[in-house]
């Protein structure tokens, strides 16, 4: 037995890079299934009904969503670009000023200890610590863009991510009926039916909510950044909305590669970006995203840290990406764990206008006791 799961487990952790494609599909699949309903269903013209096959639907909502990615990326793209450029050509400068900021923090700090009479092994101490915090923050946003590079070979998943989300879109229904019928009795494939059907509600919900705060911060910033005179406004709006479908991490991320930018033009640019950014993410945490999610992943703030912090231990930036829902499916299977037990565990009484059968009937079918069923 411990054999086998360590084989299986092996096996997975060897496909991981297939297996995170795969979620990503599924991912893409909640995002578009909604417009590929609305597109197929029938219309009624004088009396007859014309309607769309599945797989028609789909593929004329990817024409759609092509067009509309088209036309938002030629309106986008060239200030874009030119921000981009201008940026590559300003890094050398801005490396140049990191550098002798750090050395004027830490000439500051030495004359300032020395000023204290501190001894020399606790400001050599102070002072190594200084460097690392002081300069620390290139090396750290050399690493970053190092690791946004080597993610160029996953750009062919632009193409193999739409064509697996063809096919699992088209026969999902088939899917989840040759699974559900593996069970081996009528109350297992009524309860399996449940759990994918709040799987899914959970998953939509979470993969709409994400992609919607992409969008509306990424807007926000771009235009918050515009008004405030902070360079490359575009550019930053761009990685804030990217960064934000990362929780917690990615807005943190984001903020400080902004902020950072920003102390190039003047102080006090950076400090009106960061109490702009800190009102943002107010509005964003507490008003606006509880509006998108609305019945979704409930979570305790504190669980979504220790999911996010198992995540990054485990499986780095992506498991980051996929620790809220993976702990949200965790949730929704326990519960229905939980009512399984419960149906299975409940002791009939039969009322007076209610026979055995009918109260059993009714147990299958909604998943709670009737009054005249006692625990």
């Amino acid at each position: 037995m411990l054999a086998g799961l360590l084989i299986a487990g092996w096996i997975l952790y060897e496909i991981r890079a297939m297996l995170l494609l795969l979620v990503v599909s599924i991912f893409f699949c909640y995002l578009v299934a909604p417009i590929v309903r609305i597109v197929e269903q029938p219309i009624y013209i004088a009396g007859r009904e014309f309607g769309l096959r599945r797989s028609v639907a789909i593929g004329l909502v990817y024409v759609l969503i092509g067009v509309v990615l088209f036309v938002v990326f030629r309106m986008i793209w060239p200030p874009m670009w030119e921000q981009i450029n201008e940026l590559g050509s300003n890094m050398p400068s801005y490396v140049k000023s990191a550098t002798d900021t750090t050395n004027n923090v830490v000439n500051g700090a030495n004359s300032w200890m020395r000023h204290l009479r501190l001894p020399q092994q606790s400001r050599d101490y102070i002072l190594d610590h200084v460097k690392v915090l002081a300069g620390g923050a290139l090396p750290w946003f050399e690493t970053f863009v190092g690791k946004v590079v080597s993610l160029a070979p996953f750009l062919t998943w632009l193409i193999l991510v739409p064509i697996l989300s063809f096919f699992l879109m088209k026969d999902a229904a088939t899917f989840e009926r040759n699974l559900i019928a593996l069970l081996p009795n009528e109350r297992l494939r009524k309860r399996a039916h449940w759990l994918l059907l709040d799987v899914s509600r959970t998953l939509a919900a979470y993969i709409r909510a994400q992609i919607t705060a992409c969008l509306v911060v990424g807007g926000l910033v771009m235009l918050g950044l515009t008004l405030i005179g902070a360079p490359y406004p575009v550019v930053l709006g761009a990685v804030a909305g990217l960064l934000e479908f990362i929780p917690l991490i990615g807005p943190f991320i984001s903020a400080c590669i902004i902020c950072g930018l920003c102390l190039t033009v003047s102080i006090k640019t950076a400090l009106i970006a960061a109490a702009f950014l800190t009102i943002l993410r107010l509005g964003q945490d507490y008003v606006i995203y509880p509006r998108i999610v609305g019945h979704g992943i409930k979570m305790h703030p504190l669980v979504v840290i220790l999911a996010i912090l198992a995540g990054a231990e485990i499986g780095g930036l992506i498991g980051v990406f996929l620790s809220i829902p993976i702990v949200g499916l965790v949730i929704v299977s326990y519960n229905h764990y939980l009512a399984y037990r419960g149906i299975q565990n409940l002791r009939v009484v039969v009322a007076p206008d209610q026979s055995e059968s009918e109260a059993r009937a009714h147990i299958s079918s909604t998943g709670t006791a009737s009054p005249a069923i006692e625990g």
